[in-house]
């Protein structure tokens, strides 16, 4: 009986379906912010990021046990790091959020929640396209929608931190609101990692 081939462009469509999942529970969690809530914001958090730590962990374990995959292991190394990085980075926002006291919402952190959201989403609409990687169009086109995202979140991010620290006067709540801004900023970054990792695949592999 012939072995059954590992569908690795299947699992990381599922690795990033978790990522929408946190991702749309953060939106909800700054667009509704409640300090009080955060405890058990953290846990579902928390959980989701394990789950998606479980996916990561078991395309490892079949990584290491393939000797064909349909594209370079070291590329689906790559990749499906960087996506876990994406979950975990969605954590350690609600995270710090926590570490740091946070109980004045910093103002900009629901718009960028919504970009986040949509940088998340625009790279799961490109890992649904990598299997098409030889005729790569239409994958491109969600590429290029990842990084236009991602540079309209470096804008707000900067008018944030620029508006914080000019109206700003206490220093716990510059440091916090600080710190918040840019662990946003870093998952729409590492979306854009994601991406570029996938663009290199198709140079790779065309």
């Amino acid at each position: 009986m012939a072995k059954v081939k590992n569908d690795y462009f299947k699992m990381v469509e599922q690795q990033v379906e978790l990522c929408v999942e946190a991702s749309d529970y953060l939106q909800e969690i700054l667009c509704n912010y409640s300090e009080a809530n955060l405890t058990e914001q953290r846990t579902k958090m928390h959980d989701i990021e394990h789950r998606a730590d479980e996916v990561h962990h078991d395309i490892l374990r079949k990584l290491s046990a393939e000797f064909i995959t349909p594209i370079d292991q070291e590329d689906i190394l790559c990749l499906v790091q960087i996506i876990d990085e994406v979950t975990d980075a969605l954590d350690e926002v609600v995270l710090d959020f926590y570490m740091y006291h946070i109980d004045r919402l910093p103002a900009a952190a629901p718009e960028l929640s919504k970009i986040i959201n949509k940088c998340v989403k625009a790279l799961y609409e490109a890992a649904k396209e990598l299997k098409n990687f030889k005729k790569p169009e239409n994958l491109r086109k969600k590429l290029i929608e990842v990084n236009t995202i991602e540079s309209e979140a470096d804008e707000v991010f900067l008018e944030a931190v620029h508006n914080l620290f000019g109206t700003e006067t206490e220093s716990k709540v510059l440091i916090g609101h600080k710190a918040i801004y840019e662990s946003l900023e870093n998952c729409c970054d590492l979306c854009e990692n994601a991406a570029d990792i996938i663009e290199q695949i198709i140079i790779k592999n065309t």
